[in-house]
């Protein structure tokens, strides 16, 4: 009986067990797919945040120095993620580009455009208690006249972000839930037709430890080889996006590309050996009559 048992062992049987190890690949393959695009929908979102400017303009007279401190003051806080500032001779050379060089003909070519300095939070400072607070420290210099930006454009990007977020959550769940259930149910069904050998091994009074060892071997090696070829996708799909979608993938995301895949690797290792665990107790000291159902 061991023998015949033996002939049965993981090792040997990987290869019969091939459309196990594909239905497992697939389901990780989809899990690493939605954590991929959960990742770069936190990127765009963090990069429509900060494309964001404010405003901050100067009182009309205040000297180019005044105005260059000033923006270095401001780059200096922590939730600023850049600054640029646009004297008032640098405004009119733009709004000459864009309205024509006689365009202050009706002011006798008086400048009428104040120094400014364009603000860009970072993503996690566009709320409306960071924006107040930052609005607040501005406007109290003594240089600064007004900061002005767009309250419904914010409010819109942040409550777009919050939806889709929520959304994508639920579904990231849903999947998880589904991922698991459906390992579960494979690894389940594989272990069921070996339901026979279980009972016969415990009624020639084989330890549990012996009974249960090739069944957790094979689920481990099924969740390491389903794994290995979700990350093997994964890696092509990335490939293609990267061939296909010039910029798309950036170098500085490769460590977050291969974290994924190594949560995603280690879940379905992971999940194997905890589902093939819980189906041999199940089948382990079942009542006879059970097994025929």
């Amino acid at each position: 009986m061991n023998k015949k048992f033996k002939n049965h062992s993981p090792v040997s049987l990987w290869s019969a067990n091939f459309s196990t190890i594909l239905s497992i690949a697939l389901v990780l393959f989809m899990l690493g797919f939605i954590m991929l695009f959960i990742f770069h929908a936190y990127k765009v979102s963090v990069e429509l945040k900060e494309q964001v400017s404010f405003t901050v303009y100067l009182n009309a007279g205040s000297s180019d120095l005044d105005g260059k401190e000033l923006e270095k003051e401001i780059k200096r806080e922590n939730i600023v993620k850049s600054t640029q500032y646009i004297s008032s001779e640098d405004a009119r050379t733009e709004m000459n580009k864009l309205m024509g060089e006689e365009h202050l003909t009706v002011l006798d070519s008086v400048n009428p455009y104040q120094a400014s300095i364009i603000v860009n939070l970072k993503a996690e400072a566009l709320d409306i208690s960071h924006i107040k607070r930052f609005i607040n420290y501005v406007e109290a210099k003594d240089i600064v006249e007004m900061v002005d930006y767009r309250h419904d454009l914010i409010s819109n990007i942040n409550s777009t972000i919050y939806n889709v977020s929520v959304i994508t959550a639920v579904f990231f769940l849903c999947l998880l839930f589904i991922s698991i259930t459906l390992i579960n149910h494979t690894i389940r069904l594989t272990i069921y037709s070996k339901r026979f050998i279980i009972r016969t091994m415990e009624l020639v009074g084989a330890k549990g430890s012996s009974i249960r060892k090739p069944f957790l071997l094979r689920g481990l090696i099924f969740g390491l080889l389903g794994g290995f070829i979700a990350c093997l996708l994964l890696t092509g799909l990335l490939w293609w996006i990267y061939q296909t979608f010039e910029g798309f993938i950036k170098p500085e995301n490769y460590i977050i590309y291969i974290q994924i895949e190594a949560v995603v690797w280690f879940f379905g290792i992971a999940m194997s050996f905890i589902c093939s665990a819980i189906s041999v107790f199940g089948y382990m000291n079942m009542r006879t009559e059970k097994l025929y159902k």
